[in-house]
């Protein structure tokens, strides 16, 4: 078979005794600098002066080579041909569609046709394959699924179970060698390296009984294919005709693959990684524009079950406002999310917990505090604002927040007895704010008992 060391041709000569000792004293002579970087119990590690993580260096090489040539190298996982094949395919027809608009011209109908083929593949993938069933971070009803992991197939990353079954495994191992993306392996690696070797099937992986048991999932994973090429290539090629075919057909598919890939390149690649320093997720919002929301990474992967990446209002995060909106309209529900006070504990915890690289951990203490600073000034104004509506005396200390809850607590029966419905909602958000300055102030005193505050 082809790609395997341990395969010799039955009729090849043999070596030349010569030939076979000069070989291994020059095998001899070049291990002690090749095994560096293809065994990591002996390769050393070596850094970017702006990364802290470990730089490979001649990684592999000494295992490629004795591979070639001798016979007890471990074997290769075969190509995965089917995968390898329509990726060339899908890049040799996009790159051809410029030269037929050129010559036969390109149509309103499809332009518009190829951008919400591509919003709308992308959106069932992140949606529907990612936050629906990956993360389980919401329940939707059976059309709204059956339209998502139809419109996913379209999308050419595998059906709903193999994905999912992959994403699974990313956030148990992430950064190990059980990580199907591994982005310690390096970034063409992560971004589609990994496609090449990748398993065409989930036999020898342990499937989840949630996906197992989804009729809906396991019907589009048995027609995976027949439902492909009906969505992504014949419709387009009906309404459209050989224009269409390439354009939202081929083109879309390649720019739609590279933007969801590089939710495993691009997405492990920064500093910015407030929630979890210890792993390559990083929040990008540039890859948000991209990926459809997908760059709150490092947040993502510290919370992997909220529907929202984006977690702040104004964040960019198309996926999540879909979602809201399809439990708006009754047709999604279970949106499972996480309070801002669990969210800003995980945070200071794993900042405080991090023992990586100083200058990481130094900025993002400083950031830190100045965000929660930030929110303590905004609570602080809110409070104050709501209080005067109230007809309330002003408090700033604890001793005269908790007397002010004391206060307002004692006159929610003058609110019922009269209706004020306006002042017992005011009432109710100035208990929320005074529970979050409280959280506030609690989390920046931890902060300023930090080593690095201290030193200063």
């Amino acid at each position: 078979m082809v790609g395997r060391g341990t395969d010799r041709v039955a009729d090849a000569p043999p070596e030349p005794s010569w030939f076979v000792s000069g070989r291994k004293q020059v095998f001899n002579r070049l291990e002690p600098l090749l095994m560096a970087g293809s065994r990591p119990d002996r390769r050393p590690k070596t850094f970017h002066k702006h990364s802290e993580f470990p730089i490979v260096t001649g990684a592999r090489l000494w295992h490629c080579f004795a591979h070639m040539t001798t016979s007890e190298a471990a074997p290769q996982r075969p190509v995965n041909w089917p995968t390898v094949l329509f990726i060339a395919g899908t890049t040799l027809l996009a790159m051809a569609w410029p030269f037929y608009a050129w010559n036969y011209g390109v149509t309103w109908t499809e332009i518009v046709l190829a951008v919400v083929y591509f919003y709308a593949t992308g959106m069932a993938i992140t949606v529907g394959y990612h936050r629906m069933l990956s993360h389980r971070s919401f329940k939707a009803h059976p059309v709204v699924e059956a339209i998502l992991l139809a419109l996913g197939a379209a999308a050419w990353q595998g059906s709903a179970l193999e994905w999912s079954v992959d994403h699974i495994r990313h956030h148990s191992h992430i950064d190990t060698e059980n990580d199907p993306y591994n982005r310690r392996r390096g970034f063409w690696y992560s971004h589609m390296g990994w496609l090449i070797y990748r398993e065409s099937h989930t036999a020898n992986t342990r499937t989840p009984h949630f996906l197992k048991n989804d009729p809906l999932v396991m019907f589009q994973h048995r027609w995976y294919v027949p439902i492909a090429l009906v969505v992504s290539f014949a419709i387009p090629l009906l309404l459209c005709g050989w224009g269409g075919l390439l354009l939202v057909g081929a083109v879309r598919i390649v720019a739609l693959h590279h933007a969801t890939w590089f939710i495993n390149s691009w997405a492990h690649t920064g500093r910015q990684r407030p929630y979890n320093p210890d792993v390559t997720a990083a929040d990008n919002w540039l890859l948000a524009l991209v990926a459809f929301g997908e760059g709150w990474h490092n947040y993502h992967h510290a919370f992997p079950n909220d529907y929202r990446n984006g977690v702040r209002a104004l964040d960019w995060d198309p996926s999540k406002w879909m979602i809201w909106s399809l439990a708006k309209l009754g047709v999604a529900y279970d949106l499972k999310s996480v309070s801002p006070a669990a969210m800003w504990n995980r945070r200071v915890d794993a900042i405080l917990a991090y023992d990586g690289c100083a200058r990481t951990r130094t900025e993002l203490l400083h950031k830190t505090r100045n965000a929660l600073e930030k929110l303590t000034r905004r609570k602080e104004a809110r409070i104050l604002g709501l209080t005067t509506r109230l007809q309330e005396k002003a408090a700033t200390t604890q001793a005269e927040l908790a007397d002010l809850r004391r206060r307002i607590a004692a006159r929610r029966d003058e609110w019922k007895h009269a209706r004020d419905l306006r002042s017992i909602k005011r009432a109710k958000r100035v208990d929320e704010a005074i529970e979050q300055l409280t959280l506030y102030r609690e989390l920046l005193e931890r902060l300023s008992a930090a080593p690095a505050f201290q030193a200063r």
